[in-house]
């Protein structure tokens, strides 16, 4: 198979092909601009570097960057090729001491990665048209929210200082004004992704199984459905899920002198870890009976 490595960036992407065995040497290299136009292009110029018709035999690698490498991963996958998303801390430390930066580097330093890498290659399967716009509507509303909190924090710290000073009645009166459009439009944007999920049976089956766990409301429901894709991103592999969500404990042993208590990895998102942990104290005071601390299913110190 023939492995490529795809560095992207906000406007454009550079990709590199390494000849068969020669991981030394320079590749062959070529910048496009980042879009999903330029997936054809891509593809038309890989064929003409490899002299190789069949897509089957190609692999493209590249680091996990939000929505930089949405558009061209997403149209990789659907035309039929091998689409590997590998996280960026993986290959940096794969890549060893190194001097100096590029983004033809990096794109090169990938499909070496790639190539000596391959069993841990993990198929990029694009997210469904429902699934997309429910996730790109969630992380709106997080934005809405995050900017909410931001707007009521400013706004209570200045009342709490000027207090009797009238000049500042207006600009108050302007924050409950735009308070109350964040939260018109925090609410119009919940209604449009509960129709969405209406409207797929699959994702109201897991949504009301999510749901009928005791502290798993509208937001963690969702978060769970778009950050797991459906929980097919992990393989319904428990234990994946838990680690990338923040709640899988690890232990630290080496030798006769470091014996740590197992606790969670920082490594995880800090997000996904806040929303569940929420949703754990909820369960915690409103359902005695999943009294985690109380019942002994997890241990004190942990």
């Amino acid at each position: 198979m023939v492995k490529f490595g795809i560095d992207f960036s906000k406007k454009t992407f550079d990709a590199t092909v390494m000849e068969h065995g020669k991981l030394d040497g320079k590749g062959i290299h070529k910048v496009f601009k980042n879009s999903s136009q330029s997936v054809q292009e891509l593809i038309q110029w890989v064929k003409g570097q490899t002299g190789v018709p069949d897509l089957g035999a190609f692999v493209f690698c590249g680091e996990h960057t939000g929505l930089y490498s949405e558009a061209v991963s997403d149209g990789l996958a659907e035309a039929g090729c091998f689409m590997w998303l590998e996280n960026a801390l993986c290959i940096k430390r794969a890549r060893g001491i190194a001097r100096g930066k590029s983004d033809k580097g990096d794109s090169r330093e990938i499909a070496c990665y790639a190539s000596r890498n391959l069993d841990k290659a993990r198929r990029h399967v694009a997210p469904g048209e429902c699934l997309d716009a429910i996730r790109k509507l969630f992380m709106q509303r997080r934005f809405l929210v995050e900017q909410r909190c931001a707007l009521r924090k400013r706004s209570k710290e200045m009342r709490g200082v000027s207090k009797g000073n009238k000049a500042l009645a207006v600009s108050f009166r302007a924050d409950n004004r735009l308070d109350a459009a964040y939260q018109s439009e925090i609410s119009s944007i919940e209604k449009e992704i509960k129709r969405l999920i209406s409207s797929s049976e699959e994702l109201s089956v897991t949504y009301r199984i999510l749901t009928s766990m005791k502290g798993i409301s509208f937001v963690n429901a969702v978060a769970l459905i778009v950050y797991t894709l459906n929980f097919e991103k992990f393989g319904h592999d428990a234990r994946r899920i838990a680690t990338y969500w923040g709640v899988a404990p690890f232990g630290r042993d080496s030798g006769t002198t470091l014996h740590a208590t197992p606790h969670v990895s920082h490594y995880a998102d800090k997000y996904l870890k806040s929303l569940l942990s929420e949703a754990a104290l909820c369960a915690m005071r409103f359902c005695p009976s999943s009294n985690i601390m109380r019942t002994g299913c997890w241990p004190r110190g942990r």
